[in-house]
Order: C-alpha cells, then sequence, then structure tokens
C-alpha cells in the first residue's frame, strides 16, 4: 500500500547538495581561516547551503593567530576554537571550489590532487574571472543555484591562460598578515570580506 499525505508528510525532506568551498594559505593560521569564516556568513546570507573549510601548505595544529582572531572578533566572528590543517588530497576530493591566498598556493593544490587545479584560482583573481563570463550565453537561468555556479567555475577555468595558471604572479595575491601589526589583520579581512562578497554574488547572482 502506498503511503498516505499524512504519511509522506512525515517523510523527512531530502536537503539540496551543499555548494562545497575550500580556502588555502600558507599556515591555516590567519588569511584562511578569516577567509573559510566570512564566507560561511555570506553564504549563510544567502541562503546558500554550503560546506566551508581551510587548509594550508604547513603542518597543522595550531590555533588561529592573536592578530586574525581579534580582526574576526571586530566583525563578531569566533577564531577561537580553530585548529590549523593541512591541505590533503582527502580535502581536495568533493570540492566545488577551491581558493587560494597566494599564486604559488595553486602549485600546492596541483601537486596533492592535480584534477583539482581546473576548479582552483586566486582569491583576487576570481572576481575579475566572472565578470568576463558573466553573459556567457550557456549560463540559463533554468540551472539551479548550485548547477550554475558550477557552470561559472568552469567557464572561468577555460577563461585563463593555461599555459599562465601556475606561473609566478603577486598580483592577484593577498598579502600574509602573520608577524606584522593588528591593522595589517584588519586591513587583510577587509580584502578579504569584499573578495569573498563579490566571489558569492558572481557565483549566485
Amino acid at each position: 500500500m502506498g503511503a498516505t499525505p499524512q504519511d509522506r508528510s512525515a517523510e523527512p525532506v531530502r536537503s539540496a547538495e551543499p555548494f562545497r568551498l575550500v580556502f588555502v594559505c600558507t599556515a591555516n593560521r590567519c588569511r584562511s581561516p578569516m577567509a573559510e569564516h566570512l564566507a560561511r556568513r555570506s553564504l549563510e546570507k544567502r541562503h546558500i547551503p554550503a560546506e566551508v573549510c581551510s587548509v594550508g601548505r604547513l603542518k597543522g595544529g595550531l590555533g588561529a593567530t592573536p592578530g586574525a582572531a581579534e580582526a574576526m572578533a571586530r566583525r563578531k566572528l569566533d577564531l577561537s576554537n580553530h585548529v590549523s590543517a593541512q591541505l590533503s588530497p582527502q580535502v581536495l576530493a568533493d570540492a566545488h571550489l577551491v581558493l587560494v591566498m597566494e599564486r604559488g598556493h595553486l602549485s600546492d593544490v596541483y601537486q596533492t590532487q592535480p584534477d583539482a587545479i581546473d576548479c582552483a584560482f586566486t582569491l583576487g583573481e576570481f572576481p575579475s574571472l566572472l565578470r568576463t563570463i558573466k553573459r556567457d550565453p550557456t549560463l540559463t537561468a533554468a540551472d539551479t543555484p548550485l548547477e550554475g555556479a558550477r557552470r561559472r567555475i568552469a567557464l572561468a577555468h577555460h577563461a585563463r591562460d593555461p599555459v599562465r595558471i601556475l606561473v609566478d604572479d603577486e598580483s592577484s595575491d593577498v598579502a600574509d598578515p602573520m608577524g606584522r601589526w593588528a591593522l595589517h589583520y584588519r586591513r587583510t579581512a577587509k580584502q578579504l570580506a569584499n573578495l569573498i562578497d563579490v566571489s558569492v554574488d558572481g557565483l549566485f547572482p
């Protein structure tokens, strides 16, 4: 016998597949954890189901730097429980998008999981690539938000010069504030917040 309407209403609703976003920096103690928390809040405000995490090139197990924690506290975000983690193939395996802080981190991504380079970008370059492909005719209104985002990421990858993806170029880097004054952390937090909001707006218009 089939389920009655009352029975069906009691069945759990299957949630949409989350957008999986990974941030990468060097030590995973300032830039990428700040970006992780800022992006999670930005996506939540837009009601986008998401799984956001951050990792670093170096071995993990350490907390966020005091400067990063203070800069986030000023934005009402808490890094007190953050523990740094190292980049691994497992972290990259299911990511829809990987955003790194420096061009050199793209080489880390490639060496860890070569296929992930197709969805890996510097955070500094990604918004401009999204603007480049904004009017691509293949971006149809019929796409779900996640399908649209995945299509935009693929188009952004194809818009890059493949020869230059791993070429050392600091023009789109987010500078590392580690070891500098609190003011530098606050400026980095502001830069990250702006780049992330523009990226999220471009992915989920």
